[in-house]
Order: structure tokens, then C-alpha cells, then sequence
């Protein structure tokens, strides 16, 4: 699917969330939760490929890594090391 498509129907669903929700706020609430999760959990990655950089281990950082280590935290980090090792490895 192109991108732009991709883009658009994100676009499409806020928008019918928020139209469906009785008030503006709750759902950009949310998704700005969601944003920061995200961005913690990517920041959690940085900092595992910057430890393992010593033992040559690295997991790329994409938007479902970061959403598992992000909601997750340090278990879904541990997760995310122990698949990575048990696929790879």
C-alpha cells in the first residue's frame, strides 16, 4: 500500500474517532499517550543498541518495536531481546 494511502486513512480514522466520541479531547488524549509510549519505547531501543553495540547485538527500531518496548517497558524490552536471540541465535 503507498504511502499516501497509508497517511489518509490514518487521517480518516481520527477523524471518525473523534466524530464518534462525545467529546474532542479523550481521543487526542490518547493518541498523544500513544505518541509518547511509542517515543519511549524508542528511546529504550537507542539505548539497548547503544549497550549492545559491545557484544555486536543490535534490534532495529521501527514503530512496532518501540510500541512493545513502549507499553511494555523493560519486559517488553526483555522480550523483544530474548526473540531476537532466540530466532537469531
Amino acid at each position: 500500500m503507498a504511502t499516501g494511502w497509508v497517511i489518509a486513512l490514518i487521517i480518516v480514522g481520527i477523524l471518525l474517532l473523534t466524530a464518534a466520541s462525545k467529546s474532542v479531547a479523550t481521543p487526542i488524549r490518547w493518541m498523544g499517550v500513544g505518541v509518547m509510549q511509542v517515543v519511549i519505547g524508542a528511546i529504550l531501543l537507542f539505548f539497548t543498541n547503544l549497550v549492545g553495540e559491545l557484544a555486536s547485538f543490535h534490534i532495529p527500531i521501527n514503530p512496532i518495536t518501540a510500541l512493545i518496548a513502549g507499553f511494555l517497558r523493560l519486559p517488553g524490552l526483555a522480550a523483544l531481546i530474548v526473540i531476537k536471540l532466540w530466532i537469531m541465535g
